[in-house]
């Protein structure tokens, strides 16, 4: 089924280049493309013309951010093909590739302005705690495959590079305000100001909101799905409060140098839960700081970089239940079970937990010629985790990462383009890994490129996947041991191969971006069941005789294409297209005495975005996105149906005196057709948001 439509876009895209390629035979120049070429970075590390980067990216700017005009950023990933945007709460946003989603992806790296926001706990990241808002992006890129060699192995699946706007670009105040359903309150405040011979931005961010309510839909939801049952749910209480201040600047010393610093500060309580048990919802209160330097050095042929990062974060989930309400035990049982010792408090939540990230790098780049150029740099990163309610100690553990890194971009021939790289990784929980990529362009045509490329990367179990304990220990008299972790655990492997092509068309107002892929993982770190003594464990001992190591128990193979085509039709007129198809065969070793098991429908076969905006005269303009996603048996989650969903925004900028504003109207879910995401509860309904915005 995936062999036609590959077989087919491939026979119109040479048979298109071939007929252009008859034309003209000229070399690459970028004059011949009638429009500015898209410059990206995150692929490589160095600055690349699309076409010329050894992975696939998107690239999505501020531009179309304001034109969706979105809340939060998981709505602004719907744009992206091969990416998996859901709510995991109201108040917990996920984002994943194609590695059997669940409420807490761990396979993709983000960064900010080059800092890496990836923790080793739960979650992993935490978008609303990151101190940026949808209207402080200057552009994001999204690595669509593998990018370990570049960013290491957190970026196993993909990678997010998110870049701010600059104080060295924009000046004056923007204020911005958003109020609307699930009562929401936003407001986000970013000042630029000249600080001696540099710049400087503060951002200040405040944002509230509901979240899901369990009933709203509910009705709906039982008239079309009479085969579910969910009973009578509760409000969840899974409502957002969170705020930050950021302040970062930037100097240039020299017209070669230039130093950058960033302090932030965010706070937040995010009600988190499991839909199934509305009950044991419960705030996860956030205080996280970062401080941020950088130095960049451009010369003529060579470039110097360095960065540090210090990043600490404290969380406090606490969901208390007494043990004899959660066994559902008499007065008599209670006695009986503690031996009549008194009853205690279980936290069904996450406990607190403290991270402390230490991170330093130094990169370089050489030009040897217009055909030859080289990336390097090594780093070092030091990891602090204390969460007494889910590890193996009540003290803290740490890990140490040092890594090095090189891409080659060699132009070996007139039409022809490889770039090498490779990462190499020391773990202190784990040994040394060494992740290569080896990409191959062709140019056929000034306007049409063509590339295949494959890696092996691997991704070493995190701190907390390394040291989990998640259990009960009444006087250890009753004992419940629920989640342990190996001693010694492999790191995944994963090894993945890519055709590709990018062209343009119609003097630039057409191009697409289409891969096709096949990824193969090998040792997923998941949970595999117990009842039998097993390491140190000893069944005899555990109240139910059974228990869940980490371990590398799944393997699966993700198959597909997908493809994003932009169209700019008139000069007020553009319209982007973004699909994917993935077709996953995976299994998973869920239980130690039996055979493994195949896993089904954990990624949504089908996505799909379409996003078209619309200029009118007089500052008037229009959006509409429509999205698709099919079926999904999502991991630790629910069965969710295919849905589609259309929002649409109406906006109107102005000039009275000195003052910008913009006002922007938008409708999400617009036909009212209820549907699920994620898990119980999360019924997602016709939505109305009033948005003003004020430069000065």
């Amino acid at each position: 089924m995936v062999a036609l439509p590959v077989v087919v876009l491939f026979s119109l895209l040479s048979s298109a280049a071939a007929v252009a390629a008859s034309e003209s035979s000229d070399y690459y120049d970028e004059t011949d493309m009638f429009v500015d070429i898209p410059a990206v970075s995150s692929g490589s590390r160095m600055k690349q013309a699309r076409q010329d980067s050894p992975s696939s990216v998107t690239v999505i700017d501020s531009d179309m951010i304001a034109a969706l005009a979105p809340n939060n950023l998981v709505e602004v990933f719907r744009l992206v093909p091969g990416f998996i945007s859901f709510y995991v709460n109201g108040s917990v946003q996920s984002l994943s590739g194609h590695d059997l989603t669940d409420d807490d992806p761990r396979r993709l790296e983000v960064r900010i302005n080059g800092r890496s926001v990836y923790v080793p706990s739960y979650p992993t990241i935490s978008w609303d705690s990151l101190g940026i808002t949808p209207d402080d992006i200057d552009h994001i890129e999204f690595v669509r495959g593998s990018n370990v060699p570049v960013y290491g192995s957190n970026a196993v699946v993909g990678a997010v590079s998110i870049t701010t706007k600059s104080p060295l670009k924009e000046s004056g105040t923007h204020v911005r305000a958003t109020a609307g359903d699930q009562n929401t309150r936003n407001i986000n405040i970013r000042s630029n100001f000249q600080v001696g011979s540099g710049y400087g931005q503060v951002r200040v961010s405040h944002r509230e909101n509901d979240g899901f309510d369990g009933n709203i839909g509910l009705e709906e939801w039982r008239r079309t799905h009479p085969e579910d049952d969910y009973g009578n749910l509760a409000r969840l209480d899974d409502d957002t409060d969170v705020g930050h201040i950021v302040l970062n600047t930037t100097f240039t010393p020299s017209l070669l140098d230039t130093v950058e610093f960033e302090l932030g500060w965010s706070e937040g309580d995010f009600g988190i839960g499991d839909g199934d048990h509305s009950e044991e919802f419960a705030d996860d209160e956030n205080t996280s700081y970062w401080l941020t330097a950088g130095w960049q050095r451009v010369e003529e042929f060579q470039q110097w970089k360095w960065h540090m990062s210090l990043y600490d974060s404290d969380s406090d989930h606490q969901s208390l239940i007494s043990l004899a309400e959660e066994e559902g035990w008499t007065p008599e049982e209670l006695a009986i079970e503690l031996q009549g010792n008194p009853d205690i408090l279980v936290n069904a939540g996450f406990g607190s937990r403290e991270v402390t990230l230490w991170e330093t790098e130094l990169e370089y780049q050489h030009t040897f010629s217009n055909q030859l150029r080289m990336l390097s740099g090594l780093g070092f990163k030091y990891q602090t985790l204390k969460a007494p309610n889910a590890l193996e100690t009540t003290g803290t553990v740490d890990n140490e990462i040092y890594y090095a890194f090189s891409n080659v971009e060699w132009r070996f021939a007139e039409k022809w383009l490889t770039n090498i790289g490779a990462m190499v990784e020391n773990q202190q929980i784990d040994q040394t890994n060494v992740s290569p990529r080896i990409s191959i362009h062709y140019q056929l045509h000034p306007q049409h490129h063509f590339r295949v490329n494959a890696s092996k990367a691997y991704r070493s179990a995190s701190l907390f996947e390394a040291n989990r304990k998640i259990g009960v220990n009444a006087y250890d008299i009753w004992i419940d041991d629920e989640i342990l972790s190996e001693e010694d655990i492999d790191a995944e492997e994963i090894e993945s191969l890519e055709a590709a092509y990018y062209g343009s068309f119609f003097d630039g107002k057409v191009d697409i971006d289409w891969r096709a892929f096949q990824e193969d993982m090998d040792g997923g770190i998941d949970n595999i069941k117990y009842k039998t003594d097993h390491a140190d464990w000893i069944a005899a001992n555990d109240t139910n005789g059974k228990v869940r190591f980490n371990d590398n128990g799944k393997f699966w193979r993700a198959t597909g294409y997908d493809m994003q085509i932009k169209w700019r039709p008139l000069a007020d007129t553009s319209i982007a297209l973004a699909y994917a198809n993935v077709r996953l065969d995976a299994i998973r070793i869920n239980k130690s005495y039996r055979p493994p098991e195949p896993q089904k429908d954990d990624v949504p076969e089908h996505t799909a975005s379409l996003f078209i905006t619309q200029r009118f005269k007089g500052g008037w303009s229009a959006s509409l996105l429509s999205y698709h996603q099919s079926f999904t048996n999502w991991r630790g989650g629910t069965k969710t149906d295919s849905y589609y969903r259309h929002d649409i925004a109406l906006s109107k900028e102005m000039t009275i005196s000195d003052y910008q504003l913009r006002f922007d109207a938008k409708v999400e879910n617009l036909l009212d057709e209820v549907y699920l995401e994620y898990q119980t509860g999360n019924y997602y309904e016709r939505s109305a948001f009033l948005s003003a915005s004020v430069v000065w």
